[in-house]
């Protein structure tokens, strides 16, 4: 293609997904044009329909992000004769040999395929190198929530808290706990009662101490198991960085879906692989897995599991992964 393509980012909402899709496109070196979607009706890709209809001329390219955006842009390639190209980050509703591209992380479960890209982590600007951590600082602590199938409530933040402090007199540090806005009111309470000085606790809200400035103080990271962005922010800041398992509730549903697409999709058998069209029409939508994704991350060393010895990331990879993203983004629109 000779001139820059013209490019449509389908935005479903998230602020997270639109980072990341202006972040590909910056780095592949075009304008875009944001298209903000909403709709009506069940929010489920087979089910909601967009308030207002998205009008011709038709894009080159168009980038969406999760399940809702990325029916549209399956509409939109339809709409466009097949002229539109359409790459979705994320997992895409249904089957991802519908989309152009797909670059995804390992906690959504697409199988192989030429058009996937699989990245260590979600992309991210990338943008400069943080300073080394200091020697004295303080052991942060980000607390996220409940996030299925991992719980947080007032019995497993004791847990947490006892755990941190014990750690962190292990290695004669100082605990910094950092919650979020989806830190339950009744952990809160318990980590005001336990986290006592020289520790800290910064209550999302309530605190004058930002999240980036813990982050920059940081001798060392732990990140509770319910939140991928929060480990990608604590990776970027270039810190020895953990993950603490949160205890997970994993209900009848998820697990018949999780053993179904196991065994139509993952590794078929031959009674069940018909049932993989169920997955690929969006009928069933498989939940994430967050574990495979720090699992990944510990074999590669980029993280360790909580009270292992802290893992430090590689502060060039989230560089590497976006140019390698946006190579595979310019190749497809230079065919």
């Amino acid at each position: 293609m000779a001139a820059d393509p013209r490019v449509w980012i389908l935005s479903g909402g998230r602020q997270g997904d639109l980072d990341q899709m202006q972040a590909l496109i910056a780095a592949a070196g075009w304008a875009h044009e944001i298209k903000r979607l909403s709709f009506r009706g069940p929010r489920h890709p087979l089910l909601a329909r967009l308030e207002t209809p998205l009008r011709p001329p038709w894009p080159d390219l168009a980038i969406c992000a999760e399940a809702l955006p990325s029916m549209v842009a399956r509409r939109i390639k339809k709409s466009s004769s097949g002229a539109t190209r359409i790459v979705c980050l994320g997992r895409p509703a249904g089957s991802a040999s519908d989309f152009d591209l797909v670059i995804t992380t390992a906690q959504y479960r697409i199988q192989n395929a030429p058009n996937l890209l699989e990245l260590a982590m979600p992309i991210t600007s990338a943008a400069v190198m943080p300073p080394p951590p200091p020697a004295d600082g303080p052991v942060v602590v980000l607390v996220g929530g409940p996030a299925f199938p991992d719980r947080l409530d007032s019995g497993i933040a004791a847990r947490l808290a006892a755990d941190v402090l014990a750690y962190a007199a292990r290695k004669k540090l100082t605990l910094h706990v950092v919650t979020s806005p989806r830190t339950p009111r009744e952990a809160i309470a318990v980590f005001a009662r336990k986290i006592n000085a020289p520790h800290q606790l910064s209550v999302f809200g309530q605190s004058q101490n930002s999240y980036q400035d813990a982050l920059a103080s940081a001798a060392e990271i732990v990140v509770t198991s319910d939140s991928v962005s929060m480990l990608s922010d604590a990776m970027a800041a270039a810190r020895p960085v953990s993950i603490y398992r949160l205890p997970q509730a994993l209900g009848l549903k998820w697990r018949l879906g999780d053993w179904l697409h196991r065994h139509a999709v993952e590794q078929p058998q031959p009674l069940l692989k018909p049932a993989s069209w169920l997955f690929d029409l969006a009928v069933i939508e498989p939940a994430a897995d967050r574990q495979r994704l720090f699992t990944r991350l510990v074999s590669e060393k980029q993280l360790a599991w909580f009270d292992m010895p802290p893992a430090m990331p590689d502060g060039n990879a989230p560089r590497r992964d976006l140019e390698m993203a946006a190579d595979r983004v310019r190749k497809l629109m230079a065919v």
